[in-house]
Parts: structure tokens; C-alpha cells; sequence
């Protein structure tokens, strides 16, 4: 049976190749991994065939051709899709999904490839998400609401159950988006008699009317 170590593909220009990709413009978690590839290749001599894969794999992005096309995308990214996917990456790291891109893209100088943004955003609960965002806010900052009887109908809000009728201002109405619902857009309220503030969704608040609490 052969050894691990005989397994492994080994080229003297491996370490050469994974310098000229440490120097490229990459997210840091694929810098972290060219790293951990250095180091592998420094202690066993070679690579794995997974980890030739995974070096040719980001090799290929930085192909002239490929440089060409990344360039125009990252041209288009910036003006016209970054504020977008910001937006996102914050709604799908509150719920859960797509967290490592979502991570990658909240870093300023991160550019996703044009697959990850598409897969990201071409879906229902994206588009829920930026039309709540870019949705002209119902209450403006100042101004009084009142909290809905049923804003503690949901597990999420059952810490906000002694504030049902309650009168608030609202102090910000531009929070992240986390939930990709008519009504999601965000705000931050201060309810009457209180000195904490809380968050809440849009679809919990109304105007005042004569069975608002203002305490």
C-alpha cells in the first residue's frame, strides 16, 4: 500500500505559484487557505490531488481572460450592486445562509464573483429584503407610534410582550432588514416610560389611537 506522502503530486514551482496568488486581490479566507496550502506543501513536500484542484481552481480566475471579465464585473459591481449586496449579506448572516460569502462581501475592499452575487440575489427573499430596504419609511424619525397588540404573535418578539398599546418614538427607521416580509423595514424605538430602547419591525407599529399606553 503506498504512503500518504508518496500520494502527494509534488512540482518545484507549487510554492512559486501560491506566492503569485497571496499577491492577487482575494478574500481573506482564500488567502488564509493559499497560506495553509504553503505550509502543507513546506512540511510534506507536495499537495494532495484535492489541493492541486483547489489551487488550479483559483488559479483559473486570474487567467488574462479571466482578469478581463472580473475587471468589468467588479466595475459594475461597485456602481451599481454593492449597496445591494451589503444589505444582504447583513439579512442572510441574521438568518443563517450564504454566511461565509456574506461574510467575505461585508469586508470594504471584497469584490464576490459574479456567480456568488447572482446566487445571493436573484431569489424571492432577496428581493423582499431590498424592496423593504429602499421602501420609504411609514414613520419618520421623531414622530409618535404605537405598538400593536399582536407583536408578541411571534417567538422573536416575545420579549416585547409588556410593551403591547405602548406609545414610542421613533429615534431611527433605517435599521438592517433580517426578515424578507411585507413590513420588514426596521426601526429603532424608545416606548414611554422606559430608558432602553428596542428594535422592531414596521408591521408591529401603527399610529396612535386612544388605547396607546404611555407607561
Amino acid at each position: 500500500m503506498k504512503s500518504y506522502s508518496n500520494s502527494l503530486k509534488q512540482n518545484p514551482k507549487f510554492k512559486e505559484r501560491i506566492e503569485k496568488l497571496i499577491k492577487e486581490d482575494l478574500s481573506q479566507s482564500s488567502i488564509d487557505f493559499l497560506h495553509s496550502l504553503a505550509d502543507f506543501l513546506e512540511h510534506k513536500g507536495g499537495l494532495s490531488e484535492k489541493q492541486v484542484g483547489a489551487l488550479e481552481k483559483i488559479e483559473s480566475r486570474f487567467s488574462p481572460q479571466e482578469k478581463l471579465k472580473f475587471d468589468a464585473w467588479k466595475k459594475e459591481y461597485l456602481q451599481k450592486h454593492q449597496k445591494d449586496a451589503k444589505i444582504l449579506a447583513r439579512y442572510y448572516k441574521h438568518v443563517g445562509y450564504y454566511t461565509k460569502i456574506a461574510d467575505n462581501i461585508l469586508e470594504e475592499t471584497y469584490i464576490p464573483n459574479q456567480k456568488d452575487y447572482e446566487k445571493l440575489s436573484n431569489n424571492k427573499y432577496a428581493q423582499k429584503v431590498l424592496e423593504e430596504a429602499y421602501a420609504i419609511p411609514r414613520f419618520a424619525t421623531g414622530t409618535k407610534v404605537q405598538i400593536r397588540a399582536s407583536v408578541s404573535n411571534t417567538e422573536i418578539n416575545r420579549h416585547l410582550a409588556h410593551l403591547k398599546d405602548r406609545i414610542c418614538f421613533i429615534l431611527e427607521n433605517d435599521l438592517p432588514i433580517i426578515s424578507a416580509v411585507i413590513g420588514g423595514k426596521r426601526y429603532k424605538i424608545l416606548p414611554m416610560g422606559e430608558t432602553s430602547t428596542f428594535s422592531i419591525e414596521e408591521r408591529y407599529l401603527m399610529k396612535p389611537n386612544k388605547r396607546g399606553k404611555y407607561s
